[in-house]
């Protein structure tokens, strides 16, 4: 579990991984790194590779594309509800963390990973057994997320001030946006081999 969880940590170095990383790491900054909402997406990671693990639930184009729709009305949801009175509604914590982890859940989803040695043997065992790869993959998944746990402590510990945070929140919201825009409009293979040749050059 250790091994996977550094292959994890150094994956995040590598192009392949981003599609995974940001969505998440953009939740946790429009949720200003609150607890409640990054432990959702901690979660959520875990139950999509979980899922990419024992190979049960794979997205056509179609369904990639209605994903980044809904995906990008969930950041534009997020990052609105301390402005829209309509939207106050979803600054709850129990409504930050449903939407972090549906947010997080679709980028596992979106992930196409370069394997390394670590999940390769993970992905292998999950397809003899997926109980004994549960373990591993978990370590892998938490590994993967730790660029967004550091945002949540970093945003913490400093604690922008109000003009710092409208800043923030605008630029993750754009940032959310091209990738869940990227994949509304069906560019998601193009995506993935891109930054797969972007990993093994």
């Amino acid at each position: 579990m250790i091994g996977a969880f550094a292959e994890a940590i150094r994956a995040t170095t590598q192009p392949c991984t981003l599609l995974l990383v940001l969505p998440p790491l953009v939740a946790t900054i429009l949720t200003r790194g609150r607890w409640i909402p990054l432990g959702a997406s901690l979660v959520a990671a875990v139950l999509g590779g979980w899922l990419y693990a024992a190979n049960v639930f794979a997205l056509n184009a179609a369904q990639l594309q209605a994903s980044g729709v809904i995906v990008a009305g969930v950041l534009m949801v997020t990052a609105g509800a301390p402005h829209v009175e309509r939207l106050r509604w979803c600054s709850t914590p129990s409504a930050q963390a449903a939407l972090s982890a549906s947010i997080t859940f679709a980028a596992t989803l979106w992930w196409r990973p370069c394997v390394g040695s670590q999940l390769g043997a993970l992905l292998t065992d999950a397809s003899r057994s997926v109980p004994s790869a549960l373990p591993g993959m978990t370590a892998y998944m938490l590994g993967a997320m730790a660029p967004v746990v550091l945002a949540a402590l970093l945003i913490r510990a400093v604690e922008p001030g109000p003009g710092a945070s409208v800043w923030m929140v605008r630029g993750a919201g754009v940032v959310g946006l091209v990738v869940a825009g990227s994949m509304a409009m069906g560019t998601h293979d193009q995506l993935v081999s891109t930054l797969t040749r972007w990993t093994l050059s």
